[in-house]
């Protein structure tokens, strides 16, 4: 018998097969050989082989995150200031801003993200502080979401936006009470189109992602599904498929093809996106999958750029009638899908509001009409607001919900301001998981990083069961308690970051469970999440990350 490169023994192996838990694990050439108890892998036991006494810890398979924005907030960081830890006040933001222009008086613009729109009174976004501040160069910064840009008057001018700019489909330009824009747009990017963009090269893509896949591995996670590369799309699979070529790759990614500037999808669209997909399928491994395309249909609450089914409450002070709007034409949408489908790659579409979401589910249903009733697993993205029928509807099409458990509370960033714009009742009927699980919905964990900036599975599988902030502090306080007849197993959640992040990246084959044959991503965890209280989950150490058979992170 060949002898093992790694062993693990004397733990509580979650194998996701069923109820099934093991003692240990044996591993050959990043392949799992062995599950079961501590006598069998005995026989494993060579001079070489790495054995790793768990001494009762935990062991899970490898998590997946299955909705994220890479490196988008590291490919600039030593040009952006970042407003994510800075406490949401205009006095707070004014000196930050003030003092990084002051450390950077030689940068010909002046770009930030992380923006809390709960900063500004009523969360009605101005730009004078930063026209006192920087009169002279323009400037750009990203809201949370980054879907929002707030420009300078400088910014303003460059692009051309005043009272007589036309509002893009989907977008949202935010004014004041004489007509006149604040600076705030809200899903604008093709009127920024004059402002001077980065240069974000293949080398700064690669350094940063290096970085990122660090801190995945310190977080248990072996496997991401991209919701949109930061650089040029083919550009990302070139440098995941080079690093891959010379070991450096640690995650296992799922691929997809989106043009930032291009939100407005039909027929054509379609087509260039098939032809560039079917152009890469050779870089299609064992470690990276090119498999899907990328709509955004709506935008987001905060932003009042979400499509809705009826209009915005009357606190979100927009025409009576006003419901959203969204980037493409509903008809033009069945058509992308369909011929997207038809040539065997998954649509996600990103659909926040419950109007966007049934134009969504509408796509689908069109493509399986078109197509018949074959293995898809589209997506829908956020899935913020649904409603009961749509849940049926959705789970019947079987459309995979990528969703983000750190919204499902009452966040202190995008909640109040969700309230604000939907209205109580209908804010209340946002994530309702269990109801979306009971209807036979697949859900996958992420964290839309960095739209979170802690996207830690463990505290996301907290969130979902405990339905409150999974942060020290706020746990046993009502006031961040969102849904809790909403709450679901830690099992169902340790199923989102595992095989249900599998199945949507087409490797269900390969990972999302500890069986023979498939590649071996763990991770060991300090305690077992089934059994230990639910409001510990979020703090569980990280104790050891193995991708592939090779340990990736050891704390």
């Amino acid at each position: 018998m060949k002898h093992a490169d790694l062993i693990l023994k004397n733990g509580v192996i979650q194998t996701m097969v069923g109820d099934t838990t093991a003692e240990a694990v044996a591993v050959i050439g990043g392949e799992i050989v062995y599950v079961g108890g501590n006598a069998g892998v005995e026989s494993y036991l060579g001079a070489d082989t790495k054995l790793i006494d768990l001494d009762g810890k935990y062991v899970t398979p490898g998590f997946i995150d299955g909705h994220t924005h890479e490196v988008m907030s590291l490919i600039d960081a030593d040009t952006t200031l970042s407003f994510e830890n800075i406490p949401p006040s205009m006095e707070a933001y004014t000196e930050a801003f003030q003092a990084f222009v002051d450390a950077h008086p030689d940068n010909p613009m002046y770009y930030g993200d992380g923006l809390d729109i709960n900063a500004f009174p009523d969360g009605a976004v101005t730009n004078e502080w930063l026209n006192k501040i920087c009169p002279d160069k323009p400037v750009s910064i990203t809201d949370m979401s980054r879907h929002a840009s707030l420009l300078n008057a400088k910014a303003m001018e460059m692009i051309g936006l005043d009272s007589t700019t036309p509002v893009p489909s989907g977008a949202n330009i935010y004014k004041y009470e004489n007509g006149e824009p604040t600076g705030f747009i809200v899903d604008g990017i093709s009127l920024m189109e004059n402002l001077p963009q980065r240069e974000h090269t293949k080398k700064k893509f690669h350094d940063a992602f290096l970085k990122f896949q660090e801190e995945c591995s310190s977080f248990g996670i072996t496997g991401i599904d991209v919701a949109a590369a930061t650089i040029q799309d083919t550009e990302a699979w070139e440098v995941y498929n080079q690093m891959e070529k010379d070991g450096e790759l640690k995650l296992r990614v799922n691929s997809t093809a989106m043009n930032f500037e291009e939100r407005n999808v039909d027929a054509s669209v379609a087509k260039e996106y098939i032809s560039r997909l079917d152009e890469y399928q050779s870089f299609n491994s064992d470690f990276q999958k090119i498999s899907q395309a990328k709509v955004v249909f709506d935008g987001v609450p905060e932003g009042k750029s979400a499509l809705l089914l009826e209009p915005y409450a009357p606190e979100a002070g927009e025409a009576a009638d006003f419901k959203g709007d969204a980037y493409s034409d509903p008809e033009s949408l069945k058509e992308f899908t369909a011929l997207l489908n038809g040539a065997g790659y998954q649509v996600q579409i990103h659909a926040m509001g419950d109007g966007a979401v049934r134009c969504a589910l509408d796509a689908f249903a069109y493509s399986r009409k078109v197509n018949g009733d074959k293995d898809f697993r589209n997506m829908i993205a956020h899935v913020t607001l649904i409603t009961e029928s749509d849940m049926q509807r959705m789970a019947d099409l079987k459309v995979i919900g990528t969703m983000q458990p750190l919204w499902w509370y009452y966040d202190p960033n995008f909640s109040p301001l969700e309230e604000m714009m939907f209205g109580t009742e209908r804010f209340e009927r946002e994530y309702h998981i269990r109801d979306m699980m009971d209807a036979g919905i697949k859900i996958t964990g992420s964290m839309d990083y960095p739209v979170q900036p802690d996207y830690r599975p463990l505290s996301g599988i907290e969130v979902g069961v405990t339905q409150c902030s999974p942060y020290p502090g706020e746990k046993d306080d009502p006031k961040y308690t969102r849904n809790p007849k909403q709450g679901v197993t830690a099992r169902e959640m340790l199923e989102c970051y595992t095989i249900n992040g599998a199945y949507e990246m087409k490797m269900e084959d390969m990972i999302g469970s500890i069986q023979v044959g498939k590649k071996a991503d763990m991770v060991v965890l300090e305690q077992n999440i089934l059994t230990c209280d639910p409001k510990t989950i979020a703090q569980t150490k990280v104790c050891c990350t193995i991708m592939n058979g090779d340990i990736v992170y050891q704390c």
